[in-house]
């Protein structure tokens, strides 16, 4: 174990890819469960249900990721505990506005397939945000394997929880209690990680709380545009189309997750290392640290996604049952619109480390309006295959968004840095030719 974690603390790109992968293997596990244990109906509520706690995952990332790794990184314990704790009472306060909100709506019967499912998000979001808490915690502060060692406990926990279910079944809203109390558990766990005593003892810092809340702002004016927009088509397809193919929908757009998953991954590294490097005034080293990073996530996701396109479509029935493989030419559009989100990721990251996240803030708003007014006339005119097509023209728009800015503020060519990955392929494999013969040939 202590070889691991030595190995983990040398490595952060393997700890990264460590913690990806747990978190995957969560979400799919339970992406396998419900496919497999109800209806394709209710396949397409739970999907329902996961869109509108999307606004709390988008909401989360700007409160508790971006806003913590800002202003704790490189501080002391002292000043960092005061911002774990100031972090966590900014988080509660939002969810429980947002929670009260999505209650009223449930408890109004507003949108009767899913309001049985509406009526449980409070518990559900507010004891999973709390769990995540502590994981990104763990983020800020390099200690990335304490997360996956959280993450494999939840794990744990939750294949305990299938076992009991699929042996007594129990319905949606039930499902959503087990996995709030799955939560709960975890978040408990957790806390035997981190310094808790101390972080609960530290003082409540208005100043951080003020910065925190302006990242806040624009991490919910993301979340609201940016989950709408693009969990738009899933309602949309449920009023227009039907609860199948919500669920055809929803199983793509679990599995685009996959192909963005690495992306993911180098950008848990990325961002804590630009936020320090900005704060040293390393302006220069900054900016080549991004220039680098792109050219390593396109070498990496270009050929996964050729990749996964040609094992996935026979995977579909079988791990989901018949009737999903036809969620696969949905899945094609997604995969090609997902070349293009790497750079809106990474663009939300170096706008938040220079202090500036409205930039980033302001191409979600104008994609998800666009986004938006599109997916009814897509899904409208054009049925199933119209619930990806908006996303496919919004990551086009906004990806010509983003080069203006790096063209005009940053002297950057994102599409050279595009373009040039069929020539890194060539340098890579030059490298490994000369890694072969200095290392192995001479052993000969």
């Amino acid at each position: 174990m202590q070889r691991l974690i030595k190995l983990f603390k040398e490595k952060p790109f393997i700890s990264s890819i460590s913690l990806t992968f747990s978190e995957l293997l969560y979400n799919y596990s339970l992406l396998l469960f419900v496919t497999q244990m109800y209806s394709a109906e209710d396949v397409g509520r739970w999907f329902i249900f996961f869109a509108v706690f999307n606004l709390s995952i988008n909401v989360r990332e700007g409160v508790l990721y971006v806003a913590l790794v800002k202003f704790s990184s490189g501080k002391n314990d002292k000043t960092a505990h005061s911002t774990y704790k100031t972090v966590l009472f900014a988080l509660l306060l939002i969810e429980s506005i947002i929670g009260v909100v999505v209650l009223g709506i449930g408890y109004a019967d507003i949108f009767p397939e899913v309001s049985a499912l509406l009526i449980f998000y409070p518990i559900y979001s507010i004891s999973n945000n709390c769990l995540k808490w502590i994981e990104n915690i763990h983020k800020s502060k390099g200690e990335l394997y304490k997360a996956v060692i959280i993450n494999l406990t939840t794990l744990c926990l939750l294949f305990s929880a299938f076992i009991y279910i699929k042996y007594n079944p129990i319905g949606l809203p039930d499902l959503i209690i087990v996995l709030s109390l799955l939560y709960v558990f975890g978040f408990l766990i957790g806390l035997f990680s981190i310094s808790t005593s101390k972080i609960f003892k530290s003082s409540f810092d208005k100043k951080t709380f003020k910065n925190i809340m302006h990242y806040a702002k624009q991490g919910t004016l993301k979340a609201i545009f940016g989950t709408l927009a693009s969990r738009m088509t899933l309602f949309i397809s449920a009023g227009i189309l039907s609860l199948e193919v919500t669920a055809l929908l929803g199983v793509a757009q679990r599995y685009l997750v996959l192909i963005l998953s690495l992306s993911n991954a180098i950008q848990l590294i990325f961002y804590p290392k630009i936020v320090l490097l900005f704060e040293e005034g390393n302006f220069k080293h900054f900016k080549l640290e991004f220039i680098k990073t792109i050219k390593r996530v396109y070498t990496l996701i270009v050929p996964i996604s050729i990749g996964f396109l040609i094992i996935i479509k026979p995977l579909l029935n079988i791990l989901h049952g018949e009737g999903y493989g036809d969620s696969f030419h949905l899945l094609v559009i997604l995969i090609i619109s997902a070349q293009f989100s790497p750079l809106g990721a990474f663009f939300g990251s170096y706008t938040n480390a220079i202090g500036k996240p409205q930039y980033s803030t302001n191409v979600v708003i104008i994609n998800s309006c666009i986004l938006i007014l599109s997916s009814y006339f897509f899904v409208r005119y054009f049925g199933e295959i119209g619930t990806v097509l908006p996303l496919l023209v919004t990551e086009i728009i906004g990806f010509f968004f983003i080069f203006h800015y790096y063209q005009k503020y940053e002297k950057i060519n994102i599409i050279y840095l595009m373009v040039i990955t069929p020539y890194l392929y060539k340098v890579y494999y030059r490298r490994a030719r000369q890694l072969y013969y200095s290392k192995f040939k001479k052993s000969v």
